[in-house]
């Protein structure tokens, strides 16, 4: 199995600099990671503080240790004092993907 999660996060866009450095963390800590095959959060150049989230993983058990790593942890524990919030994730199973 193959998993995609998209989404989005908002914060203030006066946070927005404050926010760019834990973007940069969690983006290099998650590409490091085994079985990520490519992890971004993108900033929506039309809706300011709009924060749009891709993930790519081979498989659950990949997506799980993501989700158990320090640095998940660090970013989701600076998401309080930051305002991050309004959190809309989706998960698509593309067992099926094939590059076109």
């Amino acid at each position: 199995m193959t998993i995609i999660l998209a989404g989005t996060i908002r914060v203030a866009p006066e946070r927005l600099a404050d926010l760019r450095p834990h973007l940069r963390a969690q983006v290099e800590g998650s590409r490091a990671e085994p079985g990520c095959l490519d992890y971004a959060l993108t900033e929506d150049p039309l809706d300011s503080g709009l924060i749009r989230v891709y993930e790519h993983f081979v498989d659950e058990a990949a997506l799980a240790f993501h989700r158990a790593s320090p640095h998940m942890a660090a970013w989701r524990a600076c998401w309080p004092a930051l305002g991050v919030g309004d959190r809309r994730m989706s998960s698509f199973d593309v067992s099926d993907y094939r590059e076109i």
